[in-house]
């Protein structure tokens, strides 16, 4: 009688740490779920951002006049252009920054 109790008070011991385990797993899912937009709030503040831009109709004709202006071709690639010279910088960036940093400083 004393084993049975004794297992049982075991078991209930492993099922109460299992069930606070289990509830902490399911709090950081749950807020992890709640911290995560989802594809309908991304799609609305998509919606917002180029809403203000209909705002602004100066900028919407000066944007398209200088797209008439300047030829497809050479836009893309100046876009193209723009892409690896960001890419390098951000591959490039980190150890560039300091080195200039040091570079400029002036002796004290």
């Amino acid at each position: 009688m004393a084993k049975a109790t004794k297992n049982l008070t075991q078991r209930k011991a492993e099922l109460l740490i299992q069930s606070t385990l289990l509830r902490e797993k399911l709090a950081v899912e749950t807020l992890s779920m709640m911290q995560m937009p989802d594809v309908v709030s991304k799609g609305l503040n998509l919606w917002n951002n180029l809403s203000r831009f209909g705002k602004r109709p100066i900028l919407i004709g000066a944007l398209g006049l200088f797209l008439l202006a300047v030829k497809p071709r050479r836009l893309l690639s100046w876009l193209l252009s723009a892409t690896v010279l960001f890419k390098t910088w951000r591959r490039f960036g980190p150890f560039i920054v300091p080195l200039v940093r040091y570079l400029t400083k002036r002796p004290q």
